[in-house]
């Protein structure tokens, strides 16, 4: 029963988005562990629980964390889902922290290769994108291949407090640049996990390099004006954004990217990373894009995105199994 009442304690502090929700968690586990080994008498759990009990009440008089979206949070989400989500998360990272960065990639990569086949409608979309795109590549051998990669990157961010996958590697390039580095990023359903995701670049070694969520561009023109860099992920599918032949295939792809280039007259880095072995990646910058200038700014617009998708449509030929082919990118 005490054992429980700290779980509840527990969760309720991870459901609200505190802070100390994260060392109550490892604490719990630990207390668990112990009393387990030992054999302890669990009353000694007594002045945990009274300890837990408190911060819980304090958190319960703190607002709930935000997620960046008009729609309200339902019931069940904020207890249940979100904080399921962040849960999970912690116990992985508690439990591959000690691992070396390359048995855990190897680990993560097998798992998910593993399981990943099993999430039907994960797996469905991927074999229909590849099915429009790459259909030689339509196929559950090849699809095992997509979920090694992606598997390996997750843990792999496991180790590091600065890493947030792909974008978090091409950012960490311009380090030593002397300039700010402005990372675009879609704000995650789940506030509690956002927050991870904005931490790992706050509070890591990466002072440098910030977070600028998509769909405002106010921060990104401020940015520019700053003399800072941009690393835009522009292969995302908007609502309402024109569509653009992408790999062959019309796919709906935002021109804020173009915008930004016409309007600075600002040429395009495309860059990629890309697995080279194990847990090791090379950081790769294929070419500058000009965006032409005909006046014409609507069309200057489509065409200088066709021009970037096909940059990363011959990435992808290249690298197939290292795409996300799990979003529905041409739906």
């Amino acid at each position: 029963m005490l054992t429980l009442s700290l779980f509840v304690c527990m969760w309720v502090c991870t459901a609200k988005g505190s802070r100390i929700s994260a060392p109550m968690t490892y604490l719990f586990f630990g207390l668990v562990i112990l009393t387990a080994i030992f054999k302890i008498d669990s009353l000694y759990l007594l002045p945990f629980v009274a300890i837990y009990a408190a911060i819980t009440i304090y958190t319960l008089f703190l607002p709930w964390p935000q997620n960046g979206s008009l729609k309200p949070i339902k019931s069940i989400d904020r207890w249940w889902k979100h904080p399921r989500e962040l849960f999970g998360f912690r116990v992985m990272t508690a439990l591959f922290y000690f691992l070396p960065l390359p048995a855990l990639s190897w680990l993560g990569g097998a798992v998910l290769q593993t399981i990943g086949p099993l999430i039907k409608k994960r797996q469905n979309t991927m074999i229909e994108n590849l099915q429009m795109v790459m259909p030689d590549c339509a196929n559950k051998q090849f699809a095992r291949r997509v979920w090694n990669n992606w598997g390996r990157t997750f843990v792999e961010g496991l180790k590091f407090s600065t890493y947030t996958g792909y974008m978090g590697l091409m950012s960490a390039s311009f380090l030593n640049s002397g300039l700010r580095v402005g990372v675009t990023y879609k704000q995650a359903r789940n506030p509690l996990t956002n927050d991870i995701v904005l931490a790992n670049y706050g509070n890591g070694i990466v002072k440098e390099v910030y977070f600028l969520p998509v769909g405002n561009a106010i921060p990104m023109v401020r940015a520019i004006r700053n003399g800072e860099i941009l690393n835009i992920n522009s292969d995302q599918r908007f609502r309402g954004a024109p569509y653009i032949d992408f790999m062959g295939v019309p796919a709906r792809t935002s021109t804020g990217l173009a915008q930004l280039a016409i309007k600075f007259n600002l040429p395009i880095l495309i860059g990629h990373v890309e697995r080279t072995h194990g847990a090791h990646h090379e950081i790769v910058f294929d070419e500058f894009i000009e965006i032409p200038h005909t006046g014409a700014t609507d069309s200057d617009e489509i065409n200088g995105m066709k021009i970037v998708n096909d940059a990363m449509a011959k990435i992808i030929r290249d690298k197939p199994d290292e795409y996300l082919w799990m979003h529905k990118r041409w739906r």
